[in-house]
């Protein structure tokens, strides 16, 4: 960060998780360790949304990083819900000025962290990760699909400012949090329903920013069935965004 040029303002990293990895706790140290070297001297909370795990979520993991993150608050409900409601739960819970939510394993390069808490710092209201080319040639056939139809989507229907609004890694100031407990969806499509509402709400400042994967990521696959409920819900944000006044 430049000496003496940004304000110093307490981040929240919010990150929903469902069923992780083994050692998944450990990941999870080793990344958050890594981000709080890159932005010394800020104040950051770690949020999980435990939503609705049925393995690898127990309480030694729990103490594991209670034990070394200061400021750490895990959430947790029975019943899985989806994405979407486990963000909004976290958004809902977090008290700092700006918050980032990523994905469990930290899939982007840990810098991007803290260049979207720079533009958050200096003025942005949203900053929404936008994945590189490269990334697509890491997806299994099915999500390299609903991915690049979802950017078609975007494009003819919701008229956005950027066509990705699934990069699973987004920044938002007290401005964009109002917006984003305003979504409804409750899985993946969360993100897009906010980043239409955002730009509709035209007093917003809403900035785009290239993002990486780390080397090593794999990507989950995509089951046909989850690929049809996406596109029903991509109908329901189309509906929702162009029903409701922001």
């Amino acid at each position: 960060m430049p000496e003496n040029k940004m304000e110093i303002i307490h981040l929240d990293i919010i990150q929903p998780c469902y069923n992780p990895l083994p050692d998944w706790e450990q990941s999870v140290w080793l990344h958050f360790n890594d981000v709080m070297k890159l932005l010394p001297g800020v104040t950051i909370n770690l949020i999980i949304v435990n939503d609705g795990s049925r393995k690898n979520i127990n309480p030694e993991a729990i103490q594991f990083l209670k034990d070394r993150v200061k400021h750490f608050q895990f959430i947790s409900y029975e019943k899985n819900k989806g994405k979407g409601n486990a963000l909004r739960t976290g958004v809902k819970a977090s008290k700092g000025r700006v918050q980032i939510y990523t994905d469990i394993d930290f899939p982007y390069e840990l810098i991007h962290i803290k260049e979207i808490y720079e533009l958050l710092v200096n003025g942005a209201d949203v900053v929404s990760g936008i994945r590189k080319e490269n990334y697509y040639q890491t997806l299994s056939p099915m999500r390299w699909v609903a991915s690049k139809m979802s950017q078609i989507l975007n494009r003819l229907f919701l008229k956005l400012p950027f066509n990705d609004t699934q990069s699973g890694i987004k920044g938002i100031n007290r401005k964009g949090r109002l917006i984003f407990l305003r979504t409804t969806i409750e899985r993946y499509l969360a993100d897009t329903e906010f980043l239409a509402l955002a730009a509709k709400t035209r007093k917003l400042k809403l900035v785009p920013h290239e993002v990486s994967l780390r080397e090593g990521i794999i990507l989950s696959k995509m089951s046909f069935k989850t690929f049809m409920k996406e596109l029903g819900n991509f109908i329901r944000v189309y509906s929702i965004v162009f029903k409701r006044k922001v």
